[in-house]
């Protein structure tokens, strides 16, 4: 899989707002395409911690 440095994490907010605002992130390799996607609910941290937990686990495969 790709190296973890190449590895970007981008957000979205979907809908809602605060505690309820909902999040589409996606981890996109080096050359543009997307790895992963997935969707949390909550805040802005909340939604990026997610997405950094799936980037290291796809790192360590």
């Amino acid at each position: 899989m790709a190296d973890e440095k190449h590895i970007d994490i981008r957000l979205k907010r979907t809908g809602g707002a605060g505690m309820n605002a909902q999040w589409a992130w996606e981890l996109v390799g080096a050359d543009g395409g997307v790895v992963k996607k997935g969707t949390s609910v909550g805040d802005e941290a909340r939604a990026f911690a997610t997405a950094r937990k799936m980037r290291d686990k796809l790192a360590k495969a």
